[in-house]
């Protein structure tokens, strides 16, 4: 039985490497409502989770780094996407990192040559460090890091 984190996503499209703990379902749950579905919004294009939750082999097999948000806790989390039938995540790279109103972690777009760019977003209960990166999957290469609009809310 699938269960619906928000509207359009689902608790079991985050644990394709394993099934998270109980305790990682609140992150994903804020992070699917406070991002990825404004996201899906703002664009109005269906999206496909390609990372969720790792266990700690499935990060290392993944060439995710040691502290990686995959393997997430009740205080943090990441997941990767992609567009539906869009390789260029150029735009939504961009529009994410200039909002000043989204609360983000680390912001990564990731290019797999031959293939459709990828999007890693991640959270935190804590300190949400609004650091934008671009480089090759699995690390292939040093990330760049990347300019971003200040966190403000409006009044």
């Amino acid at each position: 039985m699938s269960m619906q984190l928000t509207p359009h996503f689902a608790r079991e499209e985050f644990e394709l490497d394993g099934k998270m703990p109980d305790e990682c379902v609140p992150m994903y749950t804020v992070l699917c409502h406070n991002l990825i579905e404004v996201i899906r919004a703002h664009f109005g294009m269906a999206m496909e989770i390609t990372s969720g939750y790792r266990p700690p082999a499935a990060n290392e097999a993944a060439h995710g780094v040691k502290n990686s948000q995959h393997v997430a806790t009740e205080d943090y989390c990441a997941a990767d996407f992609k567009f539906v039938g869009r390789t260029d995540m150029r735009p939504c790279f961009d529009w994410v990192r200039q909002q000043t109103s989204l609360v983000w972690d680390q912001l990564i777009m990731e290019h797999d040559p031959g293939a459709s760019d990828i999007i890693h977003i991640s959270v935190t209960r804590t300190v949400n460090r609004r650091m934008a990166l671009e480089g090759s999957i699995e690390n292939l290469s040093a990330y760049t890091p990347w300019p971003v609009a200040a966190f403000s809310v409006s009044a």
